[in-house]
């Protein structure tokens, strides 16, 4: 990619700021702002981030240590927004205090409204793809029980550990575990299109 001249007749310099060189956005900062090219909107800088496909569109930026994308809103003070907050918001309006915003598609740097809903805090929880890291079964709420050698099914609802049973199988407890999530969830995405 060819790298954009500064905008003052004859310079040849890189353009930095603005579309200007050094010399020239300090001489125009200090004499003549209206020379200088305007600053992109929040927005502009959001879509400039952010690439489309079919379905997920994804944050291409910054990401928080979660995987979710951030981005500055409202200049060098300005607040940090999560890229996905900012598209729902922008899509639908302002978002409640203390409303969570859910990727229906599992993808944290998804910024696609029609893949985001408000939610709770629980409904949120609820919406997860797979079993935690440090999970022996790979499934979500199986454990192996080596005093019955049997696996255990369980599933945690309202804080409370909801005990589903104890299977021969890892496939049966799987089962067993995904129609209780059916049950008690509303948010479970991956479970009903299993």
């Amino acid at each position: 990619m060819a790298e954009e001249v500064c905008n003052e007749d004859e310079c040849g310099l890189t353009a930095g700021r603005r579309g200007y060189c050094k010399v020239h956005y300090m001489k125009y900062w200090h004499a003549d702002k209206s020379k200088l090219k305007p600053l992109p909107t929040a927005e502009e800088r959001f879509w400039s981030k952010v690439e489309k496909t079919e379905g997920c569109w994804n944050w291409t930026e910054q990401l928080n240590h979660a995987g979710y994308g951030t981005m500055l809103v409202g200049g060098r003070a300005g607040k940090i927004w999560l890229a996905h907050r900012y598209s729902y918001s922008m899509a639908n309006g302002e978002i409640a205090p203390g409303v969570e915003i859910d990727h229906k598609c599992l993808n944290r740097q998804c910024v696609n409204p029609e893949h985001l809903r408000s939610a709770t805090k629980k409904q949120n929880m609820e919406n997860r793809a797979g079993a935690q890291k440090n999970s022996k079964s790979g499934v979500r709420g199986v454990c192996w029980e080596p005093r019955r050698s049997k696996w255990r099914a369980v599933v945690k609802h309202n804080r409370v550990q909801v005990h589903v049973g104890t299977f021969e199988t890892l496939a049966e407890a799987e089962a067993a575990v995904i129609a209780k999530r059916n049950e008690l969830f509303t948010h479970n995405e991956l479970d009903r299109t299993a």
